[in-house]
């Protein structure tokens, strides 16, 4: 947020722009005054049709989101990654469904990107991995659970990169 203020700032923009940091299933602001709404890996805590029934509200007419949400690249899914899911995010969809969530849900989808494993790998899993290294040794039983645990999720998602991962969805409010 202060990398977005710092560039508004730059560009001129800063009495166009408001960041927020705020609990996102519990956004207080009047009805239809958001003309630019951006979540980022955020309505994967409240669920994806939860986010969008929460927060359509809040837009302006023709207001645009972007949203972005873990989701299936196929309707062809290995059983093994349905399991892992059921614990992972059992909310999870494919795009064309969530396609479907956005469009009973007040908004027009304008498109969908979705987000190459490689800004997995270089913005989430590597920053995580050498910050696990610095816990690596430590004695603490739980600590070493979550590495475990994280480890194995990251070769899951080398094996499974083009099953699943995240997309963005562009939207305006109807």
């Amino acid at each position: 947020m202060d990398e977005l203020e710092d560039r508004a700032k730059q560009w001129g923009l800063e009495h166009l722009v408001e960041t927020i940091e705020c609990d996102m299933g519990n956004l207080d602001w009047e009805p239809g005054t958001i003309d630019l709404l951006w979540f980022e890996g955020a309505a994967y805590n409240i669920s994806f049709e939860g986010a969008l029934k929460a927060w359509r509200p809040l837009m302006a007419s023709n207001g645009i989101a972007v949203i972005s949400e873990m989701n299936y690249f196929t309707s062809e899914v290995p059983e093994s990654v349905k399991i892992f899911m059921q614990n992972a995010y059992p909310a999870i969809k494919t795009e064309p469904e969530n396609a479907d969530i956005i469009n009973s849900s007040g908004f027009d989808v304008l498109g969908t990107h979705r987000l190459p494993s490689r800004a997995w790998w270089d913005n989430y899993y590597e920053p995580l991995r050498k910050n696990m290294k610095s816990f690596k040794n430590s004695n603490d039983s739980i600590m070493q659970s979550v590495i475990s645990e994280t480890e194995e999720e990251m070769k899951f998602f080398k094996e499974y990169e083009k099953i699943y991962g995240y997309s963005f969805y562009i939207m305006r409010a109807v």
